[in-house]
């Protein structure tokens, strides 16, 4: 009976883990849609280009066991920063492309600044607000403590005589979501795993939700992309420049 007992520890401490981890959000959020002009002539290509992003709107780990690191690193807060920026911009862009591509479309990412061509389209856009939060509070306290966060504004814009015209525009969220922490779960876990705590098994699991990716905003990125093709996707269809059967459907807020 005592190990039956485990096991039952074991599972509910799982549940909790996976359950909590469930509450991270990726949504889109729709801001304009151009309905006067009528349907736009299908692009022969979609231009990509980098969102904008500074220093400034990067926040990386302000706990004090952060600052402590930093300290002892040979890069500053606003050299860490720009790599940040610069981890999400070429993710949020490579993703873009590939999900455009897969959607039937020629997509392409390009520096900022030749003029858009008359036979394309331009995807660009900005990051509101990029946060990786306090890892540690965000492991061993949980639910929302320490929450990673990505929001972006998305925009599409057509050529015209009197320069790029607005098509549509949106903007994405995604968080990390109220992961269970240790101080909340470490007991039962640590019943039924005979020495792994619940605590150990949250921060594995952040670490496997975010496997492949140097950073959680990383990873965020790349979910706020995945929604964005979707919500692009949408309107591409209604546009008549690929099969109503590739559009896929965009998790909007409040959904």
């Amino acid at each position: 009976m005592k190990n039956g007992s485990g096991v039952w520890r074991l599972v509910v401490v799982v549940a909790l883990v996976v359950g909590a981890s469930g509450c991270a959000q990726t949504t889109v959020k729709p801001q304009y849609e151009q309905l006067t002009a009528g349907p736009v002539l299908r692009p022969e290509r979609v231009f990509v280009y980098d969102f904008s992003i500074t220093a400034a709107d990067v926040s990386e780990n302000q706990g004090f066991f952060m600052a402590v690191r930093n300290s002892l690193s040979d890069t500053t807060e606003n050299e860490r920063a720009r790599a940040i920026g610069r981890e999400v911009q070429a993710r949020m862009a490579e993703e873009l492309v590939a999900g455009i591509r897969d959607l039937g479309l020629p997509a392409q990412r390009v520096p900022p600044g030749p003029p858009l061509a008359p036979d394309a389209i331009a995807v660009a856009g900005l990051f509101l607000n990029v946060n990786e939060g306090n890892r540690l509070s965000r492991t061993v306290i949980g639910f929302g403590a320490g929450q990673s966060q990505v929001d972006t504004k998305v925009e599409v814009y057509a050529p015209s005589r009197s320069g790029p015209t607005s098509l549509l525009e949106f903007t994405t969220h995604a968080d990390s979501g109220k992961s269970p922490g240790a101080l909340v779960t470490g007991g039962a876990g640590a019943a039924a795993s005979g020495g792994m705590t619940a605590g150990v098994a949250a921060a594995n699991a952040g670490v496997s939700g975010v496997k492949g990716y140097r950073s959680q905003v990383e990873q965020m990125t790349f979910r706020s992309a995945s929604q964005a093709v979707a919500y692009l996707s949408e309107y591409f269809a209604r546009q008549g420049w690929i099969p109503a059967e590739k559009a896929r459907q965009a998790r909007t807020a409040g959904d």
